[in-house]
């Protein structure tokens, strides 16, 4: 057998002792309606009333079991379809500013012409030019190394965002076909209840609903390095342009800073990001 195996067989007999000692004391507490003292046994027997305990609990459950898997595929497919476009976006900047990375192979070869020249001639007062007129505008090489440097880790995390969502998805059937896998094999309502608690216990402890959320949160990084990106490769090129983008730039950050700073002045608010919990904890330290 094997540890795991082990485990769960010490987990079930635990439970299941305990619940077992629930039901003797909740039996012994019970007076019997009959004068002579007649136990309840003969009216309700223990594994009857066990059996009618894990029924409603699977009933009980029913509905989160549905509800939980369909949450976690729709979210996971919005997460999809934003994903393909935004990479799509970020990808076709990464094209057309890659190649300021590399050096320009018209200048270099220019160079070398007025060097062969000047060998040739023997011009040593000939003087090359550092910069060639008429060379067209290139954005300073800091300004292109960042924005090339945010936009891939942009792009980077936005793929692995969506390799996240597919592995949710498919983490999402396995824990349905589990449950209804004990469902099928398992013909007591008790065998049944404490293979679904088992279940949803590793779902809890390894905190699927929280890789969820952190892939959201990512989500949003990968946009704001787009953003960063963006702005630092504007400047260089038309300052108008970049003052226009960062001003509604501006707009939206403003309202996703404020939609997640009021649900923590007013818990009833609806709106939440990513942003709402590390600034609640903030605010309770200050």
């Amino acid at each position: 057998m094997s540890s795991s195996d082990l485990g769960n067989a010490e987990f079930l007999s635990a439970l299941d002792k305990v619940l077992g000692k629930y039901f003797d004391e909740k039996r012994s507490s019970c007076k019997s309606p009959h004068p002579s003292g007649t136990p309840l046994n003969s009216t309700r027997p223990w594994k009857q009333s066990k059996e009618t305990f894990w029924k409603t609990y699977l009933d009980a459950a029913r509905d989160e079991d549905e509800a939980r898997p369909r949450d976690w595929d729709g979210t996971t497919g919005s997460i999809l379809t934003f994903t393909g476009l935004f990479a799509a976006t970020v990808a076709a900047f990464v094209i057309e500013s890659y190649k300021l990375l590399q050096p320009d192979s018209g200048d270099q070869t220019v160079l070398i012409l007025s060097q062969l020249l000047a060998a040739t001639t023997n011009a040593s007062s000939l003087s090359i030019p550092s910069s060639l007129p008429g060379d067209t505008f290139r954005a300073p090489v800091t300004a292109v190394d960042i924005a090339n440097a945010l936009w891939f880790c942009s792009l980077v995390v936005a793929l692995a965002c969506a390799l996240l969502a597919t592995l949710i998805q498919q983490w999402s059937r396995d824990y349905v076909r589990d449950l209804k896998k004990q469902d099928t094999l398992d013909e007591s309502f008790q065998s049944r209840a404490l293979n679904h608690v088992y279940i949803r216990m590793g779902v809890d402890r390894y905190g699927m609903d929280e890789v969820v959320y952190i892939i959201v949160t990512l989500i949003h990084l990968s946009v704001i390095l787009f953003a960063a990106g963006l702005l630092l490769f504007l400047f260089p090129v038309n300052s108008a342009v970049a003052w226009s983008t960062m001003a509604v730039l501006f707009v939206f950050g403003a309202a996703y800073v404020v939609a997640g700073t009021l649900a923590i002045l007013d818990t009833s608010c609806p709106y939440r990001t990513p942003l709402t919990y590390p600034l609640a904890v903030i605010y309770r330290i200050l």
